[in-house]
């Protein structure tokens, strides 16, 4: 058996055992979104893992080429949409809200998708610099957040539309960076000190264990859902997902009183839901 058919054939028996034990919970996996019914908080009260489940499912479960041409045609007329209102609200280091935004539109749409938060390190290609959003990092003070967060959307490993939006400081680094990054077949890359512990903490402490230590989780959680490098445009991105990080609110409540940017049911409202014939407020 090649290397591809053996991938396939583990992914469907995931799959299949996955689907096994949503059915033995009572858990109604049909639609996008599933994670937050009653039936599966109630069972993620029992067992904190279950969204790892969740997300490993929606990685896992086999899809139809009809499936990968619509997520191909929506997830980039999407970005565009989103990527206009960043640059309109000027809405800098929202990737919490936005990330959180772009899959609840996603599950409205019928899309299957997973938001994770981790680490990104990117490289310049033709100057060789390196910039980190290091999840074991220095608070930088109310309302910041350490690390970085972005969507799996199969057949997409990686979609991002908030990493040339961090907060860059005036870093010329940052117009190397696209505004939308959209990967697929990403090379699997093993986690390094590097990628997950920012540099000035690597400086103070001069452990190289560090980040197993800060981080006594990442190994299992790698061990499912991996690094991932690619390369869009001028920059080499390392993406090591630390968690899985799905919005506990609906779309009518996130940025709804946020200090940038839109609500997100206001962008939908106006701009997403028009733009592929959905309802914008649908019963």
């Amino acid at each position: 058996m090649g290397e591809a058919k053996r991938k396939r054939a583990n992914q469907k028996s995931r799959a299949a055992e996955l689907e096994g034990r949503f059915r033995s919970l009572g858990i109604d996996f049909a639609r996008p979104g599933f994670y937050d019914t009653p039936q599966f908080l109630a069972q993620e009260r029992l067992d904190p893992r279950l969204l790892e489940a969740y997300a490993e499912w929606v990685l896992a479960r086999l899809r139809g080429a009809d499936e990968d041409v619509k997520v191909r045609e929506i997830v980039p007329r999407l970005a565009d949409i989103v990527n206009a209102r960043l640059r309109r609200h000027d809405w800098i280091g929202g990737c919490v809200a936005i990330t959180g935004m772009i899959s609840r539109m996603l599950d409205r749409m019928g899309i299957w998708n997973v938001t994770f938060k981790g680490s990104a390190t990117i490289t310049n290609v033709e100057t060789a610099e390196t910039r980190h959003f290091a999840i074991v990092d220095d608070l930088q003070g109310d309302g910041y957040q350490t690390g970085h967060m972005w969507l799996a959307v199969p057949p997409f490993d990686v979609v991002d539309m908030t990493l040339r939006f961090q907060h860059w400081q005036q870093d010329p680094f940052q117009e190397a960076i696209q505004p939308v990054l959209l990967a697929e077949s990403t090379e699997v890359v093993q986690a390094r000190l590097e990628d997950l512990v920012a540099p000035d903490i690597r400086r103070r402490y001069g452990d190289p264990d560090l980040h197993n230590k800060r981080l006594p989780d990442q190994k299992r959680f790698g061990r499912i859902f991996p690094a991932r490098r690619f390369t869009v445009g001028d920059c080499e991105f390392r993406l090591v997902p630390s968690g899985v990080s799905m919005t506990d609110v609906p779309l009518e409540q996130i940025n709804m009183h946020g200090r940038q940017g839109a609500p997100a049911i206001e962008i939908w409202r106006e701009e997403v839901a028009p733009a592929f014939g959905f309802e914008a407020d649908p019963s």
